[in-house]
């Protein structure tokens, strides 16, 4: 009789067979976590990016209405957008060059700021000293590659907030109001966020909807205006280009 033959309802397994089962299992756990390991390994670094959920702060500065709402205070330039996925531009009309008070949460990437505003919380009052409209500067026309990106979730909101897997989220977004951006970025991987508007400087959001998260190469013409780039460009003219991988 094979001494290392066992059924499973025998209660011990045989010494020999014993051992061969424990290296095996052993063996493949093994495997298991170096695989689990070089997949981490693989993964793309998240963003520097942050959205201060739970964390609410007062902020007072000017309005710009254009090219979506911004807050300008003494030293910082802030994206303004509802709750949810909702703009913010009904509710800061007629308050261009308007001091303002409002709470709101903060959400950052790199160089970029976007304060997400309380309902109801935003309310002028009296001129805030140090703070003013920046003058619009045209510095050239350009034809730049990247992907159209909403920029709540861009700057911190989602992360990533970018590419294929994100492209439902933006569009609802985008439709719902908030800036939709154009992340260009050159042959070294850097990349800017800059926010798009139409040419005649209309804001764009159901007009780009079927761009989102496309690879696209767009020319128009860029603009600074205070702390922000400006891409002003018609959809009309965007170019698909499959050559294009997302931007990080």
């Amino acid at each position: 009789m094979d001494r290392d033959f066992y059924v499973g309802y025998i209660p011990k397994m045989p010494p020999t067979l014993g051992k061969w089962v424990a290296r095996v299992a052993a063996g493949l756990v093994i495997a298991g976590l170096g695989v689990g390991a070089i997949l981490i390994l693989d993964q793309p670094r998240f963003a520097d990016s942050r959205f201060e959920y739970g964390i609410v702060r007062e902020y007072s500065g000017v309005v710009e209405e254009w090219p979506y709402p911004i807050l300008r205070t003494r030293d910082a330039s802030f994206l303004l957008v509802a709750t949810g996925k909702h703009g913010l531009s009904d509710q800061v009309k007629r308050l261009q060059g308007k001091s303002v008070s409002l709470r709101g949460t903060l959400i950052e990437r790199g160089r970029d700021h976007m304060l997400e505003v309380v309902p109801e919380t935003l309310r002028p009052i009296a001129p805030v000293g140090g703070s003013k409209v920046d003058e619009q500067r045209t510095l050239a026309t350009v034809t730049l590659r990247g992907e159209i990106v909403d920029s709540k979730c861009y700057l911190g909101v989602m992360n990533p907030g970018n590419g294929k897997v994100h492209r439902d989220c933006a569009a609802r977004c985008i439709s719902g109001g908030a800036p939709p951006a154009f992340v260009a970025y050159d042959a070294t991987g850097e990349s800017r966020v800059l926010l798009l508007v139409g040419a005649d400087g209309r804001q764009l959001n159901r007009e780009v909807l079927s761009f989102v998260a496309e690879p696209l190469e767009i020319s128009g013409e860029l603009v600074r205006s205070g702390w922000n780039l400006v891409l002003k460009a018609e959809p009309a003219q965007f170019r698909r280009d499959t050559g294009i991988k997302s931007p990080s």
